[in-house]
């Protein structure tokens, strides 16, 4: 699992084109928002996985551990069946929201991220369209 993380508008979406260039061809499905149902996952399929804030936000009610955790069983699934890229959002950098909603939110996408990195093979940040390694090796070819 590839995890490409970054502020908003900071080039993370074109870094992981960048990257898939460099990976073996295979078909590539793109999910914002939500996440595949485990029967529509493939072997043979890349899958990329983004927006986060929206799958969390029908949680809010819930724990910020539980709802982590369920997010992160889901994603595991997906990982060990399929080739996963993760584009996150950082969103922990800035102001904290006055919101209890907003920081609920914030709150449980680092505590959701914080799994997903420990997990993936490759941890790169994106700021500001320069990438770099902070887990693994990004496969780039300069």
């Amino acid at each position: 699992m590839y995890v490409i993380l970054g502020g908003a508008h900071n080039g993370k979406r074109k870094y992981a084109e960048k990257v898939i260039a460099q990976l073996p061809a295979k078909e590539l499905i793109i999910y914002e928002g939500y996440l595949p149902q485990p029967e529509e996952i493939k072997e043979n399929e890349r899958y990329i996985v983004s927006n986060f804030e929206q799958m969390i936000l029908p949680y809010l009610h819930e724990s910020e551990e539980k709802v982590a955790q369920q997010i992160f069983g889901q994603i595991m699934q997906i990982a060990e069946q399929a080739e996963l890229i993760c584009i996150f959002t950082d969103t922990s950098r800035g102001v904290v929201p006055l919101e209890k909603e907003a920081r609920q939110l914030r709150d449980t996408c680092g505590r959701l991220y914080q799994k997903l990195c420990n997990e993936a093979q490759t941890v790169i940040r994106v700021w500001y369209g320069i990438p770099q390694i902070l887990k693994g090796d990004s496969h780039e070819q300069n």
